[in-house]
């Protein structure tokens, strides 16, 4: 049975606010899907994608696209999530545990996997939930995510109460019946992947197209009747792209820079109760409070941080996120200091930073070390004198920077792990990564630089407050988006 065409306003594209992109050729298995929603045949849907005045860039641009005059914490999301939402909570209930996927009449199945170390950080992995709803409820599909490395995402990050459950479901025979490096390979060889411009790389520079051809092969094409498909997307540097879609279909709330960002990442998530402990010890210990700390972000084994065909101690600064920054290495000590040294002076010109700690996160252990606890050891001090004789030099600014502010890190027991470059740890030293984004975004206020690690938390808690110190030396032109973008002003540290 064919689901029953809802009327259409095609000349006006005056659409009700439940929207809804489904393409022709449904069959009953979604039937179920929100009354009220808006059918949008492939015809209509084609006039859509063709509007060429309906979302310019300089509309997506315009601050009053980007503003929603709501808090946060109690932010409503946009009709057509609540009822994506909704209704995926209604098939969760209906086809309990594995029957998402085994029952033949629930509903089709729509996969974000992350099958090895291909898939980016964190960023990258769980930064585009807006296009991951968009694309589920465009083919009315139930959005599932499936991590086998480093571990499953539900180790680090599991649904709230009354969020959405996203889990894939465990016992599933031939898929997730058996130890995690035979899972990956059952899903590579049976589930079917869309095209992807992260393992096809060709695609890479044609988004629009690559989305909108997976969009064809779910809704009447290839997959039209395939019950689970995965995909590995990476939307991040093509927020636009949906926006426009949303412009085009009459939708105010662009997602992205509002707080409906950060309160969609709530309806998916909360901290794993063992990395919630260590968010709880690391604000204890610290003396963190909610919204009363600013966060200064120092990532110095990014390869970008540096000019490219760089060397140090041998080893090209390509290697780094993988092998670490050799800090006994005198001029790669000395470029992480001075990062970390502009990280937090720029952090210092947000407003009324002096009346609170300063949280510094940093993906060296050694480099958090020796700015938070060596500098202010009066032995390591007399120990090293000779690196603090020149007044201007690297080691002495630093030194005088931390004694006017009070800056603090957690215990780097829980080293900073990247989740697509450190394989074979145990959990435990991937929680760090968790920990620090929430703590990220329960802050006042953000400084950060290379990587995007923190502008995204600071993204996802929607503040103003933030400053950018550095930026990448060297590939793709084509940035990340960023919140509320302040590039700082104070010259580099020599």
């Amino acid at each position: 049975m064919r689901f029953t065409t809802f009327i259409l306003l095609a000349q006006s594209l005056v659409l009700i606010p439940s929207i809804f992109l489904i393409a022709k050729g449904i069959t009953s298995l979604r039937e179920d899907f929100p009354e009220g929603s808006v059918y949008i045949t492939p015809e209509l849907y084609k006039n859509v994608n063709n509007q060429k005045n309906a979302a310019t860039d300089e509309d997506i641009r315009k601050d009053k696209i980007h503003t929603q005059p709501q808090q946060h914490d109690e932010s409503p999301l946009p009709e057509w999530i609540e009822d994506y939402i909704s209704w995926h909570t209604r098939m969760r209930l209906q086809f309990p545990g594995k029957a998402i996927i085994t029952d033949p009449n629930a509903p089709p199945v729509l996969v974000r996997a992350c099958l090895t170390s291909k898939y980016g950080g964190l960023h990258d992995r769980v930064g585009q939930l807006p296009f991951d709803l968009y694309l589920a409820n465009q083919t009315k599909r139930v959005l599932l995510i499936k991590w086998i490395k480093p571990y499953s995402l539900e180790e680090f990050l599991v649904p709230p109460e009354n969020g959405l459950d996203w889990t894939f479901p465990d016992g599933v025979k031939n898929l997730t019946d058996n130890v995690p490096r035979l899972v990956a390979k059952n899903f590579r060889k049976r589930i079917p992947q869309l095209t992807s411009n992260v393992i096809h790389k060709e695609y890479s520079t044609a988004f629009e197209e690559m989305i909108d051809n997976n969009v064809e092969d779910l809704n009447y094409g290839k997959f039209h009747d395939t019950k689970v498909v995965r995909y590995a997307i990476l939307a991040t540097l093509d927020e636009d792209y949906l926006e426009r879609k949303l412009i085009a279909l009459g939708e105010k709330d662009m997602i992205h820079r509002t707080p409906t960002f950060g309160a969609i990442f709530k309806r998916f998530f909360q901290p794993h109760p063992n990395v919630q402990k260590e968010i709880d010890q690391a604000s204890k210990d610290l003396g963190l409070i909610h919204g009363e700390y600013t966060i200064a972000h120092s990532r110095v084994c990014h390869p970008k941080a540096y000019t490219r065909g760089r060397f140090f101690d041998g080893k090209s600064v390509s290697q780094s996120d993988v092998t670490g920054l050799p800090f006994h290495d005198g001029e790669a000590k000395d470029l992480a200091i001075g990062a970390a040294t502009r990280a937090i002076k720029c952090a210092a010109t947000l407003p009324d930073v002096s009346r609170f700690p300063i949280y510094f996160i940093a993906d060296s252990s050694d480099l958090v070390q020796y700015m938070t606890r060596d500098l202010r050891n009066k032995t390591y001090l007399l120990k090293h004198s000779d690196w603090f004789s020149d007044p201007k030099g690297v080691n002495a600014t630093a030194k005088d920077l931390i004694s006017k502010y009070h800056v603090v890190a957690r215990d780097y027991r829980l080293p900073y792990t990247h989740l697509d470059k450190t394989m074979r740890r145990p959990v435990e030293e991937f929680y760090a990564t968790f920990v620090d984004l929430y703590l990220t975004i329960n802050a006042r206020c953000v400084s950060y630089g290379i990587g995007y690690y923190a502008s995204f938390g600071a993204k996802l808690s929607n503040t103003q407050c933030t400053i950018r110190y550095a930026k990448e030396k060297w590939g793709n032109t084509r940035t990340k988006p960023v919140l509320h973008e302040k590039y700082c002003s104070i010259p580099d540290i020599e």
